[in-house]
């Protein structure tokens, strides 16, 4: 059994690398705590039957954005540690670089080809969020969850 709990860890922390590759690819640095929510969302969006918010929606992205978690914040704040130790690994392997809290593409870094992608939609929730300090950034992800 405990074979098969870390190998679908592995798992987990495989999709995560991914998607956080994909992320910081599109917008070259996104803080930790963003990394956090969307890459979250955009494995969450893959599995979700239509779209709930498409890209021409234009007022309060970012909420919309955060408000896909609502529901989910256990299942979210299960999947963290995941994103943590695929946050690590990037790390650690020099595939993305950390400044304080920001991470940062390394140009030359390879991204495999995935079937997780950024919608529009989320596209736009991140380019967002950037104009936001962590601070009120938090406060919306708390309220909003």
């Amino acid at each position: 059994m405990q074979k098969l709990e870390l190998e679908a860890e592995v798992l987990q922390i495989s999709i995560y690398t991914n998607i956080i590759l994909l992320i910081l690819k599109k917008h070259k640095q996104l803080s930790v705590n963003k990394i956090l929510l969307f890459s979250y969302v955009i494995k969450k969006d893959n599995f979700r039957l239509g779209k709930i918010y498409t890209a021409k929606n234009t007022q309060d992205i970012l909420c919309k954005a955060i408000s896909l978690l609502i529901g989910e914040y256990t299942d979210y704040c299960e999947n963290v540690n995941f994103i943590i130790k695929a946050i690590h690994l990037l790390v650690v392997n020099k595939q993305v670089k950390i400044n304080g809290y920001i991470l940062n593409w390394i140009e030359g870094t390879e991204v495999v080809n995935s079937p997780y992608v950024e919608s529009p939609f989320i596209e736009k929730a991140i380019e967002e969020s950037k104009k936001m300090s962590e601070r009120q950034f938090m406060k919306e992800v708390i309220v909003n969850v």
